[in-house]
């Protein structure tokens, strides 16, 4: 009998209109330095980062998820600017890490029997730009074009998302809205 599981990651995605234009600003990365990896997912703040779950622990899973988006009031997430991690990664800036954090933490605690013992608990919420093709070489020139580049969007973070890998993309599995407004 084979041993069977599946990757996953949760998180916050913002609306079509930010969707669209972080996608643009990966699609001019793409255009300009042939970096593409971003591309592969939609714009997103991460919660949980991947984790390899055996697929019959999908369902405790969600369900945790489910039980945690019903009890989460929306909050507003404001976007600034730009910031790098190191020469791998260039994103743009959570403005108040307060309510990711805190709702990151919630979800740790919530999931805790689930998700392996070294699970990252430290998260610097961010939206993606480049990174993994980001090569050293080519991060001081898209770093150019951002650092001193201004861009400010302001949402309402209303549910969590549920990604799962399929084996080559990532696949939106569940979305769950929070039940309580702000």
């Amino acid at each position: 009998m084979a041993f069977s599981r599946a990757l996953y990651f949760v998180a916050i995605v913002p609306p079509t209109a930010v969707k669209e234009q972080v996608k643009n600003m990966k699609l001019e990365i793409k255009e300009k330095f042939q970096v593409v990896h971003a591309l592969k997912l939609p714009a997103h703040i991460t919660l949980i980062p991947p984790v390899w779950l055996p697929e019959d622990q999908e369902t405790p899973f969600i369900t945790c998820l489910r039980s945690v988006s019903q009890d989460q009031r929306s909050f507003s997430i404001a976007l600034s600017d730009f910031g790098h991690f190191k020469q791998r990664t260039i994103f743009i800036n959570v403005v108040n890490h307060e309510p990711v954090n805190s709702l990151h933490e919630n979800l740790l605690q919530k999931l805790s029997a689930l998700l392996p013992p070294n699970h990252p608990e430290k998260l610097h919420p961010h939206v993606t730009l480049a990174t993994r093709d980001l090569t050293f070489k080519k991060f001081p020139k898209v770093w150019q074009e951002f650092k001193n580049s201004t861009f400010s969007a302001e949402f309402q973070a209303d549910a969590l998302t549920v990604f799962k890998h399929n084996g080559k993309t990532w696949d939106i599995l569940e979305v769950f809205p929070f039940s309580e407004k702000n």
